[in-house]
């Protein structure tokens, strides 16, 4: 194998999270102003969103779609 992690998102997020967790992402909003957060903030709010798909009844091999300009919280989603 080439690399030891899973290409999935979810696992170059964690990679992110763990070796750059203080590196900030600079995106700028919809409505005008521009967000700051880092990996490790990426990280969590992520893990928020699937834990609240997961509480509303969202399973393994659900598909769900989302529908966002692609600033932070699209990523988020992702």
């Amino acid at each position: 194998l080439i690399q030891d992690r899973p290409l999935l998102i979810s696992s170059l997020i964690d990679f992110a999270a763990e070796f750059h967790g203080d590196r900030e992402i600079v995106t700028q909003t919809v409505e005008g102003p521009l967000h700051r957060c880092n990996y490790s903030d990426l990280q969590r709010r992520s893990k928020q969103a699937a834990n609240a798909l997961i509480a509303m009844g969202a399973q393994t091999g659900d598909r769900i779609a989302t529908l966002a300009w692609n600033t932070y919280r699209h990523m988020e989603l992702y």
